[in-house]
């Protein structure tokens, strides 16, 4: 029996910060990744202070950061959220959950953006030379009857 394509390999995570107020000029959704202390600029002004300070104290030797970003929505009621992250031979493959309001959900008009900034341990073989592929999909939870 033959394989149709590299074998996964599930990554352990740790989250730093899941919001939906970071920049609002992100319109589209993108994945950050960040393998040093001078790759934190990248990310200054669309994720929060607290979380940028976090970043700042990374053992960068032992850890890296990966930040997805929804993009900017509407209103309330959205949220993003890293659900696993695997090795595929060289390639690294962010799970993500986008999740939209509940039908019968009541939503603020109000512009948000939200994003999941997660730390993984470095022994997992990244560089910033590691490719990332960002695999989504939208999730609308159905209202219990």
């Amino acid at each position: 029996m033959t394989s149709c394509g590299p074998r996964e390999t599930e990554l352990p995570f740790e989250t730093l910060e899941r919001s939906d107020y970071g920049d609002y000029s992100i319109r589209e959704p993108r994945v950050v990744l960040v393998t040093s202390r001078q790759e934190i600029d990248q990310l200054e002004g669309l994720i929060s202070q607290a979380a940028l300070n976090q970043l700042a104290e990374l053992d960068f030797q032992q850890y890296f950061a990966i930040a997805v970003f929804r993009g900017t929505q509407a209103t309330s009621g959205y949220d993003t959220v890293i659900e696993r992250v695997a090795r595929q031979g060289d390639k690294i493959v962010v799970y993500t959950q986008f999740w939209e309001p509940r039908p019968d959900q009541v939503i603020l008009t109000m512009v948000t953006s939200p994003y999941h900034l997660i730390k993984m341990r470095r022994d997992n073989g990244v560089s910033q030379e590691t490719e990332l592929i960002f695999q989504s999909l939208v999730v609308t939870p159905t209202p219990p009857f």
